[in-house]
């Protein structure tokens, strides 16, 4: 299939709603997110509420520092696969990703090391990594894909869901996901009140929704195992695994990085 601009568009949407929640978190020692027990991924289990779940899943995560990811990305009316790993943080400057992403005739090697985003498109970007600096307000990629580091930023999540859950609800029997016992629970959140949505392009905001309807499987360790969620008609589903395992995540050599920029190879955008 080709990569067309508007595919792009609903899969950068789809991305940026799924890191969305898987993000959110991080600690800003405020009494209303204090937890009923105490919280992260040491194994003691929670009671998760409205009002402390994404303080309690963050806090988790930036406990066990890393995780490897399989996603199920649906996408005008089609799916796509990809698979990486992603070290967290207490910030996005130290949130690390490294993912592999099948798009049909494109295979996309994506990595996010020191605020910096690569990505290689195959033949598209001549089988080497186009470099996009995050930090860079004065390129216009940088502010489009600047967005997804938005959401890998703890301590902005924690705010934007705080605001964003309108609803929150434990539901179903807990299911065997990692080897573990993870507890479904349904958020729904607020689209409008989450600003890194707000500000995509046109193209890609229509695909929004008012509301976004997640359920995400709870560990009893208080880590996410599984993400499911429906945007543009289509589901999306995001496995998590090996949490805390060690990973090696590094930016791609001089010699594998492209002299050109997206503009130059016509490689999508983020929106």
């Amino acid at each position: 299939m080709s990569f067309s601009r508007k595919l792009s568009s609903v899969v950068a949407t789809v991305l940026l709603a799924g890191l969305s929640l898987s993000a959110c978190g991080g600690s800003d020692g405020s009494d209303g997110d204090k937890a009923d027990s105490t919280s992260g991924g040491g194994g003691s289990k929670t009671t998760l509420t409205q009002a402390n779940f994404a303080k309690v899943i963050g806090d988790s995560q930036v406990d066990a520092k890393s995780t490897h990811i399989d996603m199920t990305i649906g996408a005008g009316g089609q799916s796509f696969k990809a698979q990486g790993d992603a070290e967290f943080g207490t910030s996005a400057a130290d949130t690390s990703v490294a993912m592999t992403m099948d798009l049909g005739s494109i295979k996309a090697d994506m990595r996010l090391v020191d605020q910096v985003f690569y990505m290689n498109m195959g033949a598209m970007s001549d089988n080497k990594f186009l470099k996009i600096d995050l930090k860079d307000k004065n390129n216009a990629f940088a502010q489009q894909y600047g967005q997804i580091m938005d959401q890998m930023d703890p301590s902005k999540q924690m705010e934007q869901f705080k605001e964003a859950m309108k609803s929150f609800e434990k539901k179903g029997e807990p299911q065997k996901l990692d080897g573990v016992e993870a507890q479904p629970y349904v958020v729904t959140v607020d689209t409008s009140k989450i600003k890194s949505l707000m500000e995509l392009p046109e193209a890609s905001k229509a695909q929004v929704p008012d509301t976004i309807v997640y359920t995400m499987f709870i560990g009893p360790d208080n880590l996410p195992r599984r993400m499911e969620f429906d945007l543009a008609g289509s589901t999306s589903t995001i496995d998590y695994s090996k949490w805390g395992d060690s990973v090696d995540i590094k930016a791609p050599s001089a010699g594998e990085i492209s002299d050109k920029d997206l503009s130059q190879l016509g490689a999508p955008s983020a929106g």
